[in-house]
C-alpha cells in the first residue's frame, strides 16, 4: 500500500498476557498473578476477526502495537476525581496520532484490554483471565475474555464509535449489572479444578486458551459489525479499558 495509506488501520494493543486472580474476604487471600501467553495467538487472532468484520473491498493495514508509545498508568491512582480532571479524548487522540504516525488512513481501530468490577466489590478483573472467588460457602472459579474496540476518525483522531466486545447485544453493561452479573463482558464458570495451581501453568493449558479464543472470537464477531456498520453511532459502554 504506497504511502501506507488505507481505509482502516488496526491497532491491537492486547493479547499477551493471562492473569491468575484470587478474591476473597481478607486482604490475605488476594492474590493477581500476569502470565505471559504468546504462544496463545490471541493479536493475530484479534487482527483477523477485524479484518473479517471490515466490509469488502476495504483497503487494511496492520499496525505494529509500540507499549513506548503508550504512557504507563497506575491504575490503583486512577480514581474518579482523576479521570474528570483529565481531557481523556484529547490523551486517546494523542496516542492514536502517534501509534499512527507514517499512515495515512480513513479510520483507525485500536483493540484493548477492558477492565470490570466483579460484582459489587472494589475489585476488578482485566482483560484474559480466570478468577477464583474464594467465599465463605467455597469457592468458584470463572474464566474471562474482556476486550474493547475503539474506532477513531483518521483525520482529527477523535472517537467516532467505542464499546467493549460483548456476546450479549441486547443488554448494555449497567443492564447486565443489574441483573447480578458478575463480570460486565464475556465470562464462563468453570469446575474449581480449572483453577492452575501454580500461576505460569496457565500458559500450557489448552482448556484455558481455548476457552478464551471462543469467547473473544464470538465477541468480536458480534460487536464489530454492529461498531463498523451504518447504523447510528453504538451503544458505549460503561466498562474502564486499557
Amino acid at each position: 500500500m504506497a504511502g501506507n495509506s488505507c481505509d482502516f488501520g488496526v491497532v491491537v494493543t492486547t493479547g499477551g498476557e493471562f492473569t491468575v486472580q484470587t478474591t476473597g474476604l481478607t486482604i490475605f487471600q488476594n492474590k493477581k498473578t500476569v502470565v505471559p501467553i504468546p504462544g496463545w495467538g490471541l493479536s493475530d487472532l484479534i487482527f483477523a476477526r477485524t479484518r473479517a468484520a471490515i466490509p469488502a473491498g476495504a483497503s487494511v493495514l496492520r499496525i505494529p502495537d509500540n507499549p513506548a508509545k503508550s504512557p504507563p498508568r497506575d491504575e490503583s491512582k486512577d480514581t474518579l476525581k482523576d479521570r474528570l480532571a483529565r481531557d481523556l479524548n484529547a490523551e486517546l487522540a494523542a496516542y492514536m496520532r502517534e501509534a499512527a504516525r507514517g499512515t495515512n488512513c480513513r479510520h483507525y481501530i485500536q483493540i484493548l484490554n477492558a477492565i470490570s468490577p466483579i460484582g459489587s466489590s472494589s475489585y476488578t478483573v482485566r482483560g484474559f483471565g480466570i478468577l477464583n472467588q474464594d467465599v465463605v460457602l467455597g469457592r468458584r472459579i470463572f474464566l474471562h475474555a474482556l476486550a474493547f474496540i475503539r474506532i477513531f476518525d483518521g483525520r482529527d483522531f477523535s472517537i467516532v464509535r467505542q464499546s467493549s466486545a460483548l456476546i450479549n447485544l441486547d443488554h448494555s453493561l449497567a443492564v447486565q449489572r443489574f441483573l447480578g452479573k458478575l463480570v460486565g463482558g464475556p465470562y464462563r464458570e468453570l469446575p474449581a479444578e480449572s483453577f492452575p495451581t501454580r500461576p505460569e501453568d496457565a500458559a500450557g493449558n489448552p482448556a484455558l486458551r481455548d476457552g478464551v479464543r471462543a469467547m473473544l472470537t464470538e465477541s468480536l464477531d458480534k460487536t464489530l459489525p454492529l461498531l463498523l456498520g451504518a447504523r447510528p453511532a453504538a451503544r458505549q459502554s460503561d466498562a474502564r479499558e486499557r
